[in-house]
C-alpha cells in the first residue's frame, strides 16, 4: 500500500525529508548496478489539452528510477523543449523541507504508552522488527514507538533506495534540472505540507492496515516494484491503473486522501495553466492521470478535450 502511496506522492520529498534517518544505515539487499544493467526504453504516458493558442502537456511521472531507464527522448523531449514553463506536484524549497521534518518528528511517534505492538498481529509485529533492524538498524524499544504510517514510510523508502532506485534519475528531478538550465519557470500544484498531510492524517486502524500491507509487499519487494516500473514504462493507461491504483482502492479513506481529493484540488490551478495561452508541461505521478477519478477525467467532465499522445 505505502509503495503505491509513495508513488502517488513525491518520492524525492520523502528522500529529502527522511535523509536524517537514513544516513549510514542502508543495507543493500537487492543491488542494481546501473553500469551492468541493460538499457530499458520507456515510453511514459502523455496527454495533451489544447485551448485557443495554448497547449498543456501531461506526463505521468515515476519519482525515482533506476539509472538504466531511457525515457527523455522523442515526444517527451520535444514537448518539454517547446514548453514555456514546468508544473510539478510541489515546488520544494529547503525551508519547506525543514518545516516538514519538524512535523514528522512531532507526528511520527507515540508520545503516550501506546506502541506498534498494540496495532499489529504477532506475526507482522515480528516481521516489522526484522525489517526495522535490517533497514534502519533499530531494535524493538525504538521501533515500536513509531506510529504505523511513519514506520511504513521509513521501511518503504529505505527498501526503494536499497533496490537501486535513484532520486536523481526520477522524472521530476531530471526535468526540474532541465527547466533550471533552460530558465523555464517552475511551479507546484500544492504545498509540501498539504502533500504530507494526505499521508499522515488517518486513524490508527487505517495506518496499521497500511503498514501491514507494506510489510507483506516487502516480502517480495523487487517483484512489486518491477511491476510498477513495467506498467509506467509501458505507457498503457489501463495497465498503470490496474497496477498502481487497484490495491489503493481497498482502503477508501486513503484512496480519497492520496488521489481523489488532491486531484480535485489541483484542477483549478491546472485550468489556469490551460487557459493561459502558453505551452505548459505538467508532470505528476502517473496514478493521478489514470482511472475513474483522475485529473484528466475531471478536466474532460469540465469540457476540455484530452488527447492521449503517447
Amino acid at each position: 500500500m505505502i509503495l503505491n502511496a509513495i508513488g502517488s506522492l513525491n518520492r524525492r520529498l520523502f528522500l529529502r525529508t527522511f535523509g536524517i534517518f537514513m544516513i549510514g544505515i542502508l543495507a543493500v539487499s537487492w543491488p542494481v548496478r546501473a553500469e551492468d544493467a541493460e538499457i530499458v526504453n520507456a515510453k511514459p504516458a502523455m496527454w495533451l489539452v489544447e485551448k485557443d493558442q495554448g497547449k498543456t502537456y501531461f506526463l505521468g511521472s515515476f519519482h525515482l528510477l533506476p539509472k538504466n531507464y531511457n525515457w527523455y527522448n522523442g515526444l517527451v523531449q520535444s514537448s518539454f523543449t517547446s514548453a514555456d514553463e514546468l508544473v510539478l506536484e510541489i515546488d520544494l524549497s529547503n525551508e519547506a523541507t525543514a518545516e516538514i521534518q519538524a512535523m514528522f518528528i512531532q507526528n511520527g511517534f507515540f508520545t503516550d504508552e501506546d506502541n506498534l505492538k498494540n496495532h499489529l498481529d504477532a506475526a507482522r509485529y515480528e516481521k516489522m522488527l526484522t525489517y526495522a533492524r535490517k533497514y534502519m538498524g533499530q531494535e524493538e524499544a525504538a521501533a515500536q514507538k513509531m506510529k504505523p504510517w511513519f514506520m511504513a514510510v521509513n521501511l518503504s523508502v529505505l527498501a526503494i533506495m536499497s533496490s537501486g532506485m535513484d532520486p536523481d534519475s526520477g522524472v521530476d528531478k531530471y526535468l526540474a534540472g532541465q527547466a533550471q538550465i533552460a530558465q523555464k519557470p517552475i511551479s507546484g500544484l500544492e504545498t509540501p505540507m498539504a502533500q504530507m498531510m494526505a499521508l499522515i492524517d488517518h486513524p490508527l486502524d487505517v495506518q496499521a492496515a497500511m503498514l501491514s500491507e507494506t510489510l507483506d509487499q516487502l516480502d517480495d519487494f523487487k517483484a512489486v516494484m518491477n511491476g510498477y516500473l513495467d506498467a509506467w514504462a509501458s505507457g498503457d493507461g489501463d495497465r498503470i491503473a490496474s497496477t498502481m491504483i487497484n490495491d489503493m482502492r481497498k482502503y477508501q479513506g486513503m484512496y480519497e486522501a492520496l488521489l481523489v481529493k488532491r486531484n480535485k484540488n489541483w484542477v483549478a490551478g491546472l485550468e489556469g495553466h490551460i487557459n493561459s495561452g502558453k505551452t505548459v508541461f505538467v508532470v505528476v505521478g502517473a496514478a493521478h492521470l489514470v482511472g475513474p477519478d483522475s485529473v484528466l477525467i475531471i478536466l474532460q467532465d469540465k469540457g476540455y478535450n484530452v488527447v492521449k499522445i503517447q
